[in-house]
């Protein structure tokens, strides 16, 4: 063996028990602190892993868990993966307190497939792009999309029309999947791709699911830790191949965009509206420094991303809890007749009106929260509940668990809407219902969702009546929340 190799093999070795004491250092100081929280008894290898189950299981093993530890306690993904599980929306309002970033282990490998963008960014390129992109939420840049959720929402009843003719139940979520990315693709890119009428074939769409799935498999799977183990195996190489292609696909339309903004004369010719590009291609901090084109590829792909996953899950339980509750869905619809009257196309001022519908949207988000689980790493040494934890400790808040703690709300498994009237919602600890996430992390697109929600719902509504075969539910934790069996509904057109 030559001197050279010798040395290549030394520094390789050296760095790889570098990185070694390094985890085990961190991870100690970690434990340090979490060993003085009572919590469920750790494996060495697979932690809690055998405790919280498969993913069926996981959401009702984590409610277990929180009742039986009702403040906090610790819960090891793996040997080398701890975080603080924090059961009460009381103590999770003083650990918002600190400055947070997200950074669990899931967060980590998305962020692998979506680059640093919004969702996964910290610190100051974190404060920069959200100060960056916050105009591109503006009330008046979100108006004009009223016509794109109109146009959009029509194909979708298009389609239902001969759906209803069959009355047989449908499985929702894809429609509502390949409807929320026509509606995302064209106000974040101005760009037609057509998902609705060519089906769910587009890679970008394929390059998600496939992404999706592979992350969920990962988090199970100690080993696949290590990026680089990860892309040896054929999951990995598969991952990594989507992330090239998703990464292209954004770099081409914002290419195409840049180029057209030069041409400042052909610019608008077949423009409806402002859309995100605008904003970020023309954005610029108080030094005068734009984004790069590749921070603009990551804010694309995590827009194209969230913007239709979130937004899907959230629009298949809304319709799946008002098929399961027809009074509410008749209260709905008369209040959708009374607003639109014989119009078949909403504008922005309808939306203010439509209260009930949006009393129902709230109902659902909370029965069927999107995120189940937000997680969040500390951004310093806090001290809460008498325990003190350093800075870098991972943290998460089960939304899905504050969502049913029956301190916070009356019969939480039942559907009722008028539990978040202002009378009712008096007295209710903010983090009870954190339906985007929380303090300066919150949702920059929760105002965007929460109109096109009220949109494509209304629409519906005023054209169909739901039914499902089944009001049971059983969920399902993925990157969004889904359900065991599905989300099926049947229709019955209108007279």
């Amino acid at each position: 063996m030559g001197p050279i190799v010798l040395s290549i093999i030394i520094a390789i070795g050296c760095i790889f028990l570098k990185t070694i004491i390094s985890t085990w250092m961190g991870v100690n100081r970690i434990w340090s602190a979490l060993k003085k929280v009572s919590g469920p008894k750790a494996n060495w290898l697979s932690g809690n892993l055998d405790e919280i189950g498969s993913l069926e299981k996981y959401l009702s093993a984590v409610t277990n868990l929180c009742q039986k530890y009702p403040k906090m306690f610790p819960l090891w993904y793996g040997p080398t993966n701890p975080v603080l599980m924090i059961s009460s929306p009381v103590v999770a309002r003083q650990f918002n307190k600190s400055a947070n970033t997200k950074e669990i282990l899931i967060h980590r490998f998305t962020r692998e497939w979506t680059g640093p963008g919004l969702l996964y960014s910290n610190g100051e390129l974190w404060a920069r792009n959200r100060k960056l992109l916050t105009p591109g939420f503006h009330f008046d840049v979100l108006k004009p999309y009223m016509v794109v959720y109109n146009e959009c929402t029509d194909i979708l009843i298009d389609k239902w029309v001969k759906l209803a003719e069959v009355g047989k139940p449908f499985e929702v979520l894809e429609d509502m999947c390949l409807l929320a990315f026509d509606i995302i693709v064209q106000c974040a890119c101005s760009t037609q791709l057509n998902p609705q009428t060519h089906g769910s074939k587009h890679p970008f769409l394929v390059a998600s699911r496939e992404n999706t799935t592979l992350t969920e498999a990962r988090l199970y799977n100690p080993i696949y830790a290590s990026s680089f183990i990860y892309g040896l195996s054929s999951s990995g190489k598969k991952f990594y191949s989507n992330v090239a292609y998703s990464r292209q696909f954004a770099k081409e339309i914002i290419i195409q965009r840049k180029a057209a903004l030069e041409n400042q004369d052909n610019v608008n010719e077949h423009r409806k509206h402002l859309d995100f590009l605008d904003i970020m291609l023309t954005a610029q901090d108080s030094e005068g420094v734009g984004m790069t084109v590749d921070e603009i590829v990551y804010q694309v792909i995590s827009f194209l991303f969230a913007g239709h996953d979130t937004t899907s899950s959230s629009l298949s339980w809304l319709l799946h809890s008002l098929a399961a509750n027809p009074e509410c869905q008749k209260k709905c619809r008369e209040e959708v007749d009374n607003v639109l009257g014989s119009r078949t196309n909403l504008e922005w001022q309808d939306l203010a009106q439509l209260k009930y519908l949006t009393l129902c949207i709230k109902e659902s988000q909370r029965l069927h929260p999107t995120v189940p689980i937000l997680g969040y790493t500390l951004g310093e040494e806090m001290t809460v509940e008498g325990y003190t934890f350093p800075k870098g400790m991972d943290v998460e808040f089960p939304s899905y668990v504050f969502h049913h703690d029956p301190n916070w709300w009356e019969e939480p498994w039942k559907f009722n809407p008028e539990r978040f009237t202002a009378e009712n919602s008096k007295g209710r600890d903010p983090y009870a219902f954190i339906p985007f996430a929380v303090g300066t992390r919150n949702c920059i697109g929760q105002n965007f969702a929460l109109q096109e929600l009220k949109s494509v719902v209304a629409k519906i509504l005023q054209r169909f009546e739901l039914f499902t075969p089944n009001s049971s539910f059983h969920h399902i934790p993925s990157l969004v929340l889904k359900n065991k069996d599905g989300i099926w509904i049947s229709l019955k057109e209108r007279c």
